[in-house]
């Protein structure tokens, strides 16, 4: 993850973790359950899940542009992510 205040990359051996965590985070880390990821891309690192979701159910432009080409394609040809709104939509419509 980056850091948006400092532009730092975290990473498992700089995170913050609360002290009362510590001693089970280093038990995860000990124990190979919290591993980084060494091959990713910087330049991506801006994007989150979450905000392409957000922008997807509300109908915004541009997330399309935070995907992996044809990805999007696929999205809107399956209607993925939209299915209960449509859903819930068409009952509204009969009520």
């Amino acid at each position: 993850m980056k850091n948006a205040e400092t532009g730092q990359i975290m990473t498992s051996n700089n995170i913050k973790v609360h002290p009362r965590m510590k001693e089970l985070y280093k038990f995860f880390k000990y124990n190979g359950k919290v591993m980084d990821i060494i091959d990713y891309d910087p330049e991506i690192m801006h994007i989150f899940s979450r905000d392409v979701l957000k922008k997807i159910i509300n109908g915004d432009e541009g997330w399309e542009d935070m995907l992996p080409k044809g990805i999007p394609e696929i999205i809107k040809e399956e209607k993925l992510f939209t299915r209960k709104l449509l859903k819930s939509e068409d009952e509204d419509k009969v009520k």
